[in-house]
């Protein structure tokens, strides 16, 4: 089975129509979008979404890693 390729209608016709079909495509593309947002999603924060204690040791035990290689640096340039 052959598929004959169809040209771009949109690409034909550069006229306001075909811009205003495109526009209205774009804006109930957005709007479902919305819409379907605004009735199941949620505002609430996830239990994998709550930093533990491990979590908050780790991020300050790399910071001590990044100062600590940034002094040797700049002990080694002086």
């Amino acid at each position: 089975m052959h598929l004959q390729r169809q040209p771009n209608v949109f690409l034909l016709q550069q006229t306001v129509e075909a811009w205003r079909l495109v526009f209205y495509l774009g804006a109930a593309v957005y709007v479902f979008g919305a819409i379907f947002y605004a009735l199941l999603g949620s505002g609430e924060i996830q239990p994998w979404a709550v930093p533990t204690k491990t979590d908050e040791l780790q991020s300050l035990d790399d910071k001590d890693k990044e100062t600590s290689a940034k002094e040797k640096k700049k002990e080694e340039m002086a």
